[in-house]
């Protein structure tokens, strides 16, 4: 019963996860999550009337689940004050992280493209790896004022990724 339920409904299930996460490995693993929800309902599966539908439903709400999850994370991120320092060693120990952490990289300099001195704070923190008192002294600016811009940084992309789930979210519903 239930590999003829897989074969029949596996990819509109797909379908449905891919609209709203528009990424095929988190669709993957959301289809995957909803098929196990699907099996521990066992002979209870029997008393549903549009099973098609009910299981696009359950696909959806996951989805919205995990969407939800990952921006609890990201906004935990931005939170903490050696973010950027932690996300540089997690780069190093995993060629797969250190893709992902490039392609966020490009996406927060988008996010900070037209705000230089915030940007040039960013790539020394990050590129270089400097701490706070090295990066006043290469920017001839006070260390406050370096933490300033960090802390400016770390609110512009919450703000940005806040925004972007928001429209994930709105667009998905």
């Amino acid at each position: 019963m239930f590999e003829k339920m897989v074969e029949q409904f596996q990819a509109m299930m797909y379908y449905t996860a891919m609209q709203v996460v528009k990424d095929k490995q988190k669709a993957e693993d959301i289809v995957q999550e909803a098929w196990i929800k699907v099996f521990r309902q066992g002979p209870q599966l029997t008393q549903v009337e549009k099973l098609g539908s009910w299981l696009k439903t359950i696909t959806k709400r996951t989805a919205i689940d995990q969407l939800r999850k990952d921006k609890r994370h990201q906004m935990y991120l931005f939170e903490e004050p050696g973010w950027m320092e932690e996300m540089t060693l997690l780069a190093r120990n995993f060629v797969e992280e250190s893709l992902n952490s490039s392609l966020m990289l490009e996406e927060m300099e988008q996010c900070l493209g037209n705000r230089p001195k915030l940007l040039a704070v960013f790539h020394l923190k990050i590129s270089l790896e400097l701490d706070d008192q090295q990066i006043a002294d290469r920017l001839h600016i006070s260390q406050g004022a370096v933490k300033t811009r960090v802390f400016r940084v770390r609110q512009l992309l919450k703000d940005y990724y806040i925004e972007k789930d928001e429209l994930t979210l709105s667009t998905s519903a």
